[in-house]
């Protein structure tokens, strides 16, 4: 009975009388989600409306995900920074905070990384945020580097993160294991390192956006 056609027909007929029902909203958004009616243009009008009528995290997080589908990441990282301002639970926090680090991870690195690491902050042991970080730093190479070495070890600080995910995070486990093996495999060896004219185990410092301290393998 509840299919798309009727559901759109339903609420077609009913937001107008409804739209400043947070409830009624709220019903209708999610049973429109839970039976997949997400395409209808109807559920962007209900999901609009209810993010109006009864603020809240969720309402935020929906309509976040209604622009994102509709490609407007700009606008849906807006909406996800709101979600974040407006929720009291730290674990859900710093999943809407990963969110907005991975919209913003192809055009702003500081800022994901920054997101990144306070979902970390609230959510100890967030090993998709740790592993976040490291294909930030992995992508930096050529960047922040400007010979092998240095380029090498900036594979060094991803490697790095992508350890901490794969220890502190069993549920990534084996995903993990993926970025430790194809990190191991670009770091400096012992003969570059020889060649650079530096010592295994003593500090170095991966510079550009990066600034992280890290020791040579």
């Amino acid at each position: 009975i509840a299919s798309c056609d009727n559901l759109v027909a339903l609420y077609s007929k009913n937001l107008e009388a409804n739209k400043s029902n947070g409830k009624w909203l709220k019903r209708a958004v999610s049973r429109m989600y839970n039976k997949d009616c997400t395409d209808a243009p109807i559920y962007v009008q209900l999901v609009d409306a209810y993010q109006v009528a009864d603020p809240s995290p969720e309402a935020s997080v929906f309509y976040a995900s209604v622009l994102l589908k509709q490609g407007n990441k700009a606008k849906a990282k807006e909406y996800f920074q709101q979600a974040i301002a407006q929720e009291t639970d730290n674990y859900k926090k710093a999943g809407y905070l990963y969110k907005v680090a991975n919209l913003s991870r192809s055009t702003d690195k500081v800022a994901a990384r920054r997101a990144a690491l306070q979902a970390i902050k609230l959510r100890p042991g967030y090993g998709q945020a740790y592993l976040l970080i490291a294909d930030l730093y992995a992508r930096s190479a050529n960047q922040c580097g400007t010979n092998e070495f240095e380029k090498r070890m900036t594979y060094v600080t991803a490697l790095n993160y992508a350890l901490k995910a794969q220890r502190l995070d069993p549920a990534i486990s084996s995903t993990a294991k993926k970025y430790v093996k194809s990190y191991s495999q670009n770091i400096p060896d012992k003969k570059l390192v020889f060649q650079e004219g530096v010592e295994a185990g003593t500090s170095y410092t991966v510079r550009c956006w990066i600034n992280e301290t890290v020791i040579v393998p």
